[in-house]
């Protein structure tokens, strides 16, 4: 086929391409941008004590052990409910079965359920807990930083964070010899890990004297919360 004779098959094609092309060529170029961040950080106080029960039974029937499983729990949760300035929540229910030894056949089963606990009043939690360990095991117990703390320090800190950045970003404009600059991005974000408690004490608790004491025994502390602010600027034109 002769070239005169492809050239109508081939003007569509030119034709579709040609914008693409020149939208490419039409693309601004963009000069004078800098990436720059800045971070702020506090030490907050754990002011939250969490403590994770657990009751757990094994037998030879499922029924028979996810019974004995829901009794206990509804037990500790009339006594855990009306404690006041203790929030209490059941966790993971879980029940499997318990093979023979060196054996692939089912000899029982077993289940288990945790209660988590939360209070500020460390006194009031642990007089709880000696009184749960009747019929419930202590998994692990230690302190947090509470919800309402962290937001007023993730607060405060952004503040802090983001006029770090903005006082960065004007030397930079400073140093270059520019009048100002504009804020083409910004992220905020969050670091550590105040939502899990800290200091956490064995599940080898299990005497009731030691929970008694165990609120006095385990150092509040505290934890470092920061926030992290990193962006873009753009430099304005020199005078």
């Amino acid at each position: 086929m002769t070239m005169l004779k492809l050239l109508p098959l081939m003007l569509p094609l030119l034709a579709g391409l040609a914008p693409s092309a020149l939208a490419h060529d039409a693309e601004p170029l963009v000069y004078d941008q800098v990436d720059l961040a800045a971070n702020a950080e506090q030490e907050v106080a754990n002011d939250l004590l969490v403590a994770v029960l657990y009751t757990e039974h094994e037998g030879q029937r499922q029924a028979e052990v996810a019974e004995r499983v829901n009794t206990t729990m509804a037990w500790a949760l009339d006594r855990a409910k009306p404690a006041a300035g203790i929030k209490s929540q059941t966790l993971q229910y879980s029940t499997y079965p318990v093979y023979a030894s060196n054996s692939t056949t089912i000899a029982g089963w077993r289940a288990r359920q945790a209660l988590r606990l939360e209070g500020h009043d460390a006194q009031a939690l642990g007089e709880l807990m000696s009184s749960l360990q009747e019929k419930l095991a202590v998994e692990s117990v230690g302190y947090a930083v509470s919800r309402e703390a962290r937001l007023a320090a993730e607060d405060a800190l952004t503040a802090s964070a983001i006029a770090q950045f903005e006082a960065r970003a004007r030397q930079i404009a400073g140093a270059l010899g520019r009048p100002g600059y504009r804020l083409v991005r910004l992220n905020v974000s969050n670091t550590g890990n105040p939502g899990m408690p800290v200091a956490y004490r064995s599940a080898m608790m299990a005497d009731t004297a030691m929970v008694k004491s165990a609120p006095a025994q385990i150092d509040a502390g505290e934890q470092t919360l920061g926030v992290a602010v990193s962006g873009t600027i753009q430099l304005e034109p020199a005078r």
